[in-house]
């Protein structure tokens, strides 16, 4: 996990990477497994899927966050886009969207300025096996009364829980043999 700074922004930003043992359709169905995303991806408690788009490989979320106590749970909505380009490599760009039917809530502390990208390359593996190289990349604003030192620490440490549970889901059956429209 890398973090930096970006002009006007006191709260880190981040790139982490890893590479998983995963055909590429694989890897991307995991994270495209709206439904289930609360069992690998940390301090998820809820994904909402408000409008799915396979066809044009965009969605629509709503997406609930368990933050430790005594800290107030967050929920964000963004519209993501998956892209493949020519050399294969898969792209999912997400941003803050504002969306009527994923109204703020009271228990809720809305997150509106977030950017994530994730990134899904084909690699040779030593071992023959299909082989990803999944970057993930970004920043959020939590909101609320957070300092940014302990805003700048779950920065470091969200990405790298995410990479190492996903080492372990994608291995699943039920993603090594999806197919992903687009992909």
């Amino acid at each position: 996990v890398w973090t930096y700074k970006t002009p006007n922004n006191p709260i880190l930003n981040f790139r982490a990477a890893t590479v998983l043992e995963s055909t590429l359709s694989g890897a991307v169905a995991l994270v495209m497994d709206i439904e289930n995303a609360a069992e690998w991806a940390p301090y998820t408690e809820k994904a909402l899927i408000l409008d799915r788009n396979d066809q044009s490989g965009t969605f629509t979320l709503r997406i609930d966050l368990n933050f430790p106590f005594p800290l107030k749970n967050r929920d964000v909505v963004i519209v993501s886009q998956l892209n493949q380009a020519t050399d294969g490599v898969v792209t999912i760009k997400n941003e803050v969207v504002t969306d009527p039917r994923a109204p703020e809530r009271k228990q809720f502390i809305r997150i509106n300025r977030y950017e994530g990208l994730w990134q899904f390359k084909p690699v040779k593996s030593a071992s023959g096996r299909p082989a990803v190289e999944v970057t993930v990349s970004g920043y959020a604003d939590p909101k609320g009364v957070l300092p940014i030192g302990v805003i700048n620490l779950f920065v470091q440490e969200q990405p790298f829980q995410l990479l190492r549970k996903m080492q372990s889901y994608v291995k699943a059956e039920k993603y090594q043999q999806a197919t992903v429209i687009g992909v």
